[in-house]
């Protein structure tokens, strides 16, 4: 397995180029019928690898996940690893289970093709079909030296997602406080963040942050269908390996800043509920009003129907009756 991925991260980077069967063998010290076998595997795992006489082997990009392909491009940013898995139950449950076992030492990423058991606020269930979404999770190791701000790292990681979106495609996406993401008025992205806590200090050593992005994902169950949809509709040439990658560039660059909130004039641009008559779940009252303003530190500013204006750092917008537009999910 090692040699299969370094033959693919060797043909990544000399794509569009071909390379040899002759210098793949001496880079990696092997022969050249090992590195047929390996291209061959690498073929039959959905890797597009294409070979022609004389010149060798040429990788294309497309829609496989790979950890290689994610990872090019990104040597500049601070270290972090990276596993691509065919399926898990949850990439948040996979990575909380690996904290448990052993305390994060540097970012990790979790991404998979499919999940059997994606979840969003609530423990509601997020629709996971291979092949057309994009489901991964960042675990961030928290200590002293990296104090968390929860409202800040999930506003500030919704203006990523959005900015990704905006730039790979020719689509308009607005945020729904806290962080949904939306392309014409369906929502395509939930991101969940959770906090693991230490048992021997008491204090968060970790926080998961799971993205689930519809990309391509047109069918869906009966009870989503009139709220949830997709990135793009038609065939995209764009990759969910681009996607994944852009995405993680853009994370990784803001991260060390994010604190800072130099992120919320973004953040109020995309919003699509600023001036909006809300309905609002905080806890266990529910509370009616009009978005005012998006904060410094992201909480929510409502004018309630009572004309007190109150900041909510937590809770969910149940209904948006928006002035125009058909969302009033």
């Amino acid at each position: 397995m090692a040699n299969q991925i370094a033959v693919l991260r060797l043909l990544i980077q000399a794509a569009p180029a071909y390379c040899s069967g002759d210098w793949l063998a001496q880079q990696l010290a092997i022969s050249r019928t090992a590195i047929w076998k390996l291209v061959q595997g690498l073929q039959a795992a959905g890797h597009t690898i294409e070979s022609r006489h004389g010149r060798g082997y040429r990788y294309v990009a497309n829609n496989q996940l790979s950890a290689p392909a994610i990872e090019y491009g990104l040597e500049t940013l601070p270290p972090f690893k990276v596993t691509v898995l065919p399926t898990v139950d949850s990439t948040n449950a996979y990575l909380r289970r690996l904290v448990t076992k052993m305390p994060l030492t540097l970012p990790t990423v979790v991404v998979a093709d499919t999940q059997t058991a994606g979840y969003g606020r609530s423990g509601r269930e997020f629709y996971s079909p291979s092949q057309t979404g994009i489901y991964m999770s960042i675990g961030l190791p928290i200590n002293s030296q990296n104090v968390l701000d929860a409202g800040l790292l999930t506003t500030s990681t919704a203006v990523v997602v959005a900015q990704t979106l905006q730039q790979l495609f020719d689509v308009h996406v607005s945020l729904k406080w806290v962080n949904d993401v939306l392309v014409n008025q369906y929502k395509v992205v939930g991101i969940l963040s959770e906090g693991i806590t230490s048992l021997e200090t008491g204090q968060i050593s970790a926080v998961i942050i799971g993205i689930g992005i519809n990309l391509t994902t047109t069918v869906f169950p009966t009870m989503l269908a009139h709220k949830a949809g997709s990135v793009v509709s038609n065939k995209t040439s764009v990759t969910r390996n681009q996607v994944i990658r852009e995405l993680l560039r853009r994370f990784f660059d803001g991260y060390p800043t994010y604190r800072s909130g130099n992120f919320m004039a973004a953040y109020r641009q995309l919003s699509m509920v600023i001036n909006q008559q809300v309905e609002l779940r905080s806890g266990a009252q529910i509370y009616r009003g009009v978005v005012t303003d998006i904060d410094a530190r992201g909480a929510l500013v409502v004018r309630l129907e009572t004309d007190q204006v109150r900041h909510f750092s937590s809770g969910e917008i149940t209904k948006v009756n928006l002035l125009t537009g058909g969302y009033h999910g």
